[in-house]
């Protein structure tokens, strides 16, 4: 089966062409479609004003270009006759009506296996719940975490691996979508790991609580889970709002009833351990290279745990895979994947 991907809605400019930008998508880097773009004909290189990744960005632009309609340059032509902040503004109301929520309530669990990459658009106030067994022969799941989002447009991140990995308040994995560290990606706010078996419940209660539009994530392989904000906000004590510190004292009936649903699911295809114990038959999880060097320096099986950590740490390049040395010929790959046919059923 095909691996879910990302890609990247940009906004570019070009001073040859005043008052007038540029709005498309690519499955590579913003700067790469730059570079491709000034290969071509124009006397002036164009500039990255914005981008920005998500699961869905041919959908995405076809919503930016259907806000911008008015100010189009030509039909068959992906330029608008608008400042760059204006694009700016209607791309990430684009992301918010073509790849939140909505573009994931399928009436299904989404399925992330190994190698997927998936970007989630949420809107304030969206909640989200992490299901876990607490063991392999657990009877049932019980509701391990609980994430806010506090904003608008926040992106959450979700990158699989076939190796644990850290989590909680550690350094960025990517600062840049661009290999000159410009665009900045937005303020981390959040950063969480999942292991196999868990699901994350998304949920977005309505006014009076009582319904929720929501979907679900099953994982067959670690997940590290990145929080960005483009607008950080704090509490009253001028503390941060991270992404797991929900706000509400009390949960609407529509979370607690999902959760509840979610629980009533069958068991998951994977399951693992957040804590591998050896002498529970385990083995720790690790990278090659940090197993061999357990392996040589006879370690303690703590030590050997914490080495695998952090060996799996996401460098740049392995958490945002096209920030990566490009290919001379880039094979064309599909932008986004939607649900696919073997996806259990959610309620």
């Amino acid at each position: 089966m095909a691996r879910r991907t990302v890609g990247f809605i940009y906004v570019l400019s070009n001073p040859a062409m005043p008052g007038m930008v540029k709005v498309g998508y690519t499955t590579a880097l913003a700067e790469d479609r730059n570079k491709e773009l000034n290969s071509t004909d124009v006397p002036l290189p164009y500039a990255v004003e914005f981008g920005a990744q998500t699961s869905f960005p041919e959908e995405v632009k076809a919503r930016a270009h259907q806000m911008l309609d008015w100010q189009r340059v030509s039909k068959d032509r992906e330029f608008f006759q608008v400042a760059p902040h204006l694009a700016i503004e209607a791309v990430r109301d684009a992301l918010l009506d073509a790849a939140g929520l909505e573009a994931w309530s399928s009436g299904k669990v989404h399925q992330v296996r190994d190698g997927d990459q998936l970007g989630l658009t949420v809107r304030e106030d969206d909640m989200f719940v992490v299901l876990a067994y607490p063991s392999l022969l657990a009877e049932r799941a019980v509701p391990l975490d609980l994430w806010q989002a506090h904003s608008d447009g926040d992106l959450l991140e979700l990158m699989t691996t076939a190796v644990a990995g850290p989590s909680g308040a550690e350094a960025d994995p990517a600062l840049y979508e661009d290999r000159d560290e410009a665009p900045p990606s937005g303020v981390m706010n959040g950063r969480e790991q999942l292991v196999p078996g868990d699901r994350l419940l998304w949920l977005r209660p309505s006014p009076d609580g009582r319904t929720c539009v929501r979907t679900a994530f099953e994982f067959s392989a670690y997940c590290q889970v990145v929080s960005r904000t483009w607008e950080p906000k704090v509490t009253s004590d001028g503390m941060p709002l991270l992404l797991a510190f929900p706000t509400a004292d009390e949960q609407p009936e529509c979370v607690i009833q999902s959760t509840l649903d979610a629980l009533a699911l069958p068991r998951p295809r994977a399951w693992a351990p957040r804590d591998p114990d050896p002498e529970d038959g385990w083995v720790t999880v690790a990278t090659p290279e940090a197993a061999q060097a357990a392996q040589e320096a006879a370690q303690a099986a703590q030590e050997a745990a914490r080495a695998a950590q952090e060996a799996a740490r996401a460098t740049p390049e392995q958490w945002l895979a096209q920030l990566g040395k490009r290919r001379r010929s880039r094979a064309k790959s599909a932008a986004a994947h939607r649900v696919s046919p073997d996806q259990l059923p959610l309620w």
